[in-house]
């Protein structure tokens, strides 16, 4: 690479002064120097095009850092001229600093860094050795490639081996969980029949089976790789079902919940769990997000094509993260571990051909869920 550079260096100035004198003239025209310069201009001539045309960026610097050369693509994928970074500092340009001294102390370096061209973000991956002369090291030379579809490529398979590691997991606890669960269902019925003059706790018992009743489902699906089918219920039915549970677990908040719901969804009833494991990701994202004596409202109506169900909720999307990445696994400001609630609600509501999306008016945090009239 450092003998390409010396080419570069070289013939350059021979094809500016040819490209002035008019059009006709090659490198012949510098025989009155000699054949044997003829022959070595001809030579780096080659090296030269070798370097201009490759789909790699090269650039030099001098031993003060200040940038002596850049060929056609490094000034592509920096979106300048060459004259507007000759002579600037490479280290400053490209805040690689450290790097640099390390080059020009005769080490090597190789990392990569992000850069934004034009409004967009591109991974660059480089290395950057010394140039050594005779005397000692001359400057610096700077390789480097967009390696921004390789990253974005290596993220999406990290994504998927991390997604089969969750599913290995699932199958384990799946396993360990059925047993006890049937303990709790059998207890929970025993427990029940000594409640039937208790209407408030009669109610619990009911839940707290029925909760049983679809984490078996869960357990099933998993294990059976099938769709977990309920004996339906009805669309308000879920709703309640899911406040009750979400309340009793965030107490000490007191969060008040507004409830508008259209006539005419009374009656729709739902066939299929995946919308049970959905509304509850959300309204539980809710009451994790609101404030103490917070505001959530819940609002169901029909629509020309379907069912639209709205939860809103006294809070804003906070940490730095945007509305479009919300649904992304592990996108949380909970900790380690948490910030699949609602991906898991988007997978779902997708794969019964329904719809969900965010809105963020000014301190407070909107989702809709559209479902199809074949889905309820």
């Amino acid at each position: 690479m450092t003998g390409l550079i010396v080419a570069y260096a070289l013939v350059r100035p021979a094809r500016k002064l040819l490209s002035e004198g008019g059009k006709g003239k090659n490198i012949e025209e510098f025989s009155s120097l000699g054949k044997e310069f003829t022959k070595i201009a001809a030579s780096l001539s080659k090296y030269t095009s070798l370097l201009e045309s490759t789909t790699g960026g090269v650039m030099t610097a001098d031993k003060s850092g200040a940038i002596t050369m850049a060929n056609p693509y490094a000034c592509h994928i920096l979106g300048s001229k060459e004259t507007g970074l000759l002579g600037k500092n490479i280290g400053t340009v490209l805040n690689i600093t450290r790097d640099l001294q390390a080059a020009l102390k005769g080490d090597a370096a190789a990392s990569e860094l992000n850069i934004t061209i034009n409004g967009e973000s591109r991974t660059i991956g480089y290395t950057l050795s010394p140039i050594k002369g005779r005397y000692g090291i001359d400057g610096a030379v700077f390789n480097f490639m967009d390696t921004t579809k390789i990253k974005e490529m290596q993220l999406e398979m990290q994504k998927t081996e991390k997604l089969a590691n969750i599913g290995t997991l699932a199958m384990e606890v799946a396993h360990e969980i059925r047993n006890p669960l049937a303990s709790i269902k059998g207890l929970v019925q025993l427990i029940g029949e000594d409640m039937n003059d208790n209407a408030q706790k009669k109610l619990y018992i009911n839940t707290i089976l029925k909760e049983t009743e679809r984490l078996n489902r869960v357990v099933d699906t998993i294990f059976e790789k099938k769709t977990s089918a309920s004996e339906g219920e009805s669309l308000m039915d879920i709703i309640h079902r899911v406040v009750l549970l979400c309340s009793q677990a965030a107490k000490d908040k007191t969060v008040r919940i507004m409830e508008d719901y259209d006539e005419t969804v009374r009656n729709i009833q739902m066939g299929d769990d995946r919308f049970f494991h959905a509304f509850y990701n959300i309204v539980q994202n809710a009451y994790e997000a609101v404030g103490k004596n917070g505001e959530i409202g819940i609002r169901a109506k029909m629509t020309d094509d379907g069912t639209a169900i709205e939860v809103n909720s006294d809070s804003e999307l906070s940490g730095g993260i945007e509305a479009a990445a919300i649904f992304e696994a592990e996108v949380t400001t909970k900790g380690k571990g948490r910030g699949m609630g609602l991906k898991i609600a988007r997978d779902a509501i997708k794969s019964i051909g329904g719809d969900i999306t965010v809105e963020t008016p000014e301190g407070k945090t909107k989702f809709v869920i559209w479902l199809p009239h074949t889905n309820t």
